[in-house]
């Protein structure tokens, strides 16, 4: 499969993250992150809340991305997102304002989600 790429769609409800092709894949799954080459078998997972990685070439597309689903099928890989937003696009004081804002909270599921959130923020941002 020397040569070939995949062909990445990142979609979330506000916009189009990222349309194009890329060499690999880092994945924020729902159990853990996976990578994805071309000729990957096919396959759908959820995802989780993390960091995208899209490789191509010698550059890397950098998305904190909150949920949403995966699908991979014949080198055509199809990200849709609940929320996402490329690392040019974060706002990094507004995501710390965000964490601190979560660390204050008491103790809940809500609470873990939203400092999940935050930190994977401000994580792409910094990257």
């Amino acid at each position: 499969m020397s040569g070939a790429k995949l062909s990445v769609s990142v979609i979330s409800p506000e916009k189009i993250l990222y349309n194009g092709e890329a060499d690999s894949l880092v994945v924020p799954g729902s159990e853990g992150f996976f990578g994805v080459l071309p000729g990957h078998a096919a396959m759908v997972s959820a995802l989780g809340i993390g960091v995208l990685e899209i490789k191509k070439g010698n550059k890397v597309k950098i998305a904190a991305i909150e949920g949403g689903f995966f699908e991979v099928r014949e080198n055509r890989v199809s990200i849709l997102v609940d929320h996402g937003a490329l690392k040019e696009d974060i706002d990094l004081e507004a995501a710390k304002k965000a964490l601190a804002e979560a660390e204050a909270l008491p103790l809940s599921s809500t609470k873990n989600t939203l400092l999940q959130k935050a930190k994977t923020r401000i994580l792409a941002a910094s990257r």
